[in-house]
């Protein structure tokens, strides 16, 4: 392959940071539906609807709200539990319009003895408090209460490390999404709050505004969010796979042209991860950029962004490559994240490999094949290998990085594009908007190639060594021979590999854990392996 310079920027802050902080996310997820609230008894209902209403009071930075939520039963409860941070007060609690009591423990609202005969409720919870600011944004979760450079407020809020609890009262559990979800938002004027979903109403009063925005399909309550500025606001129309798509944007005034000009590169994206993946998940939610004061998140049909209209990674990636970090890698997770969600903490990696690999995809469509190689290695100098990519005890960017290269080189060891791609698709088609974890994901894969996978993914996703090719090259009776092996991998671990035993000419070998032994037809000093398209180490032993 031909050789394309890059350019490394190694600093650890910022291109790493804004991966570490969704590392801290599963550390934060521990406590993120706390855990006494683990028992049981917390599958016994079904989150099927919400209504939010909150009002801000900017100078005091404090709110006010009410969360009205609908529930199904499915098997007998005695004690319903609810999540809200222990800072914030429960005014009240209300079901099916009567009043109830309830029982404060730390970060849970436990609600006794009310459950018995009703298999279908209404609970209305009304709350009030300063919810917790964010430190560092979005690295640190909490409000973010900040200015413009006209000195106006510019609010928002970055909670997937904590949870959307530490803000509003809700079931906040990875595995039980609202099926849908209404927010009504109030503000002073001159301002504007800007929400998942679509806009449905705008009531004016004397002072202040509420601003109603309606979310049709299901979404993980860290992924609800807000926004006050004083936008301005432009938009398009995308026609996409399954028609038209609503494009909106909110920026700020001093950004608004160059917005109009930089967000551009959007629609070039959807089309391609269409393609790819298939239709965008939101169709009825529309697709939208914010502009933020903290770099980013994947909120659903409303995209956090921060990065500053720049290239890459705040001005920080491979040379020649002209694209924003930030509009990829999220609009990413629309498809890897938000419509595919984890069912636990541990099903992380379905996230982050996939949005990363995305992408790398975007470089391939975008530019050439070559160029995402670049970029590929471009990732891979950040793979650590610690700890399995799989894991509910340690956590690292290795699910971003080697994730990604853990599906470049499944790509490249199924031979078949046409495939791969399809098994993209399929897993957006099979489990859309749905909660899925690790082995429905690996299963879904395994059932749609014809090789045993199962030693590729104990050795890629539950193990942390990386694959050896063990390789010498051995002269008898004035005839050459190459003699490999599979080192340091899983039992039955038999990954094909393409190398070059002539000069720029690639062909397969099939490597075990034993010695293999094959005639070479001319001398080679080294084994020239297809690195950029495998995730291996190679050592030429004697």
């Amino acid at each position: 392959m031909p050789k394309i310079k890059v350019c490394y920027n190694f600093s650890p802050s910022p291109q790493l940071q804004m991966l570490f902080y969704r590392i801290i996310i599963f550390i934060s997820f521990i406590s993120f539906a706390q855990e006494e609230l683990l028992d049981s008894s917390r599958f016994c209902y079904d989150y099927k609807y919400s209504h939010l209403t909150v009002e801000f009071f900017l100078n005091n930075q404090e709110i006010i709200g009410a969360n009205l939520m609908e529930f199904e039963k499915k098997c007998k409860i005695d004690t319903f539990n609810l999540d809200l941070a222990e800072n914030m007060i429960v005014d009240s609690i209300f079901i099916l319009n009567q009043k109830v009591d309830f029982i404060r423990k730390k970060n849970s609202v436990l609600i006794p003895n009310s459950f018995k005969e009703i298999d279908n409720f209404v609970i209305n919870v009304f709350y009030n408090g300063k919810p917790q600011i964010a430190k560092k944004p979005p690295w640190d979760g909490g409000f973010v209460w900040s200015k413009d450079s006209n000195n106006l407020n510019w609010v928002g809020v970055a909670c997937q490390m904590d949870g959307a609890s530490i803000w509003w009262p809700t079931k906040d559990d990875l595995a039980d999404e609202p099926d849908s979800l209404r927010m009504t938002f109030i503000v002073k004027k001159p301002y504007l709050v800007v929400a998942n979903g679509q806009l449905e109403i705008v009531n004016d009063y004397s002072d202040k505004r509420s601003f109603s925005w309606l979310v049709k399909n299901p979404i993980n309550s860290y992924n609800v969010t807000f926004n006050i500025a004083q936008y301005r606001h432009f938009n398009d129309t995308l026609v996409g796979e399954l028609g038209n798509l609503s494009m909106d944007y909110y920026v700020l005034d001093e950004h608004f042209e160059l917005a109009q000009q930089h967000f551009v590169q959007v629609d070039s994206v959807i089309h391609i991860f269409e393609e790819q993946f298939g239709p965008y998940p939101f169709y009825e939610d529309g697709y939208k950029l914010v502009e933020t004061p903290y770099l980013g998140m994947e909120h659903q049909s409303c995209i956090a962004y921060g990065n500053k209209y720049m290239k890459g990674y705040l001005g920080n990636y491979p040379e020649d490559i002209d694209f924003d970090f930030i509009i990829i890698h999220e609009t990413a997770h629309e498809w890897w994240g938000n419509s595919i969600s984890m069912k636990s903490e541990r099903d992380m990696w379905i996230h982050e490999s996939f949005a990363t690999y995305a992408e790398a995809l975007y470089v391939e469509n975008f530019y050439d094949y070559n160029k995402m190689l670049v970029y590929l290695n471009f990732q891979k100098q950040r793979i650590k290998n610690n700890h399995p990519i799989v894991s509910s005890l340690h956590f690292d960017t290795d699910m971003y990085y080697k994730g990604s290269w853990v599906l470049h080189t499944l790509r490249t060891i199924l031979r078949d594009d046409l495939k791969w791609f399809n098994i993209l698709r399929g897993l957006q088609l099979t489990f859309y908007h749905q909660n899925v974890n690790t082995e429905e994901v690996i299963d879904y894969i395994k059932a749609h190639v014809e090789y045993d996978l199962d030693a590729f993914f104990d050795q890629y996703l539950f193990n942390n060594q990386i694959p050896v090719l063990e390789y010498s090259i051995k002269k008898r009776k004035s005839k050459y021979f190459l003699k490999f092996r599979w080192n340091d991998v899983q039992v039955n671990f038999n990954m094909p590999l393409l190398v070059q035993l002539q000069p720029n000419i690639s062909e397969w070998i099939y490597p075990n854990t034993k010695w293999q032994e094959i005639d070479l037809e001319n001398d080679i000093d080294t084994l020239y392996v297809e690195n950029d398209l495998f995730l291996i180490n190679v050592l030429k032993v004697k």
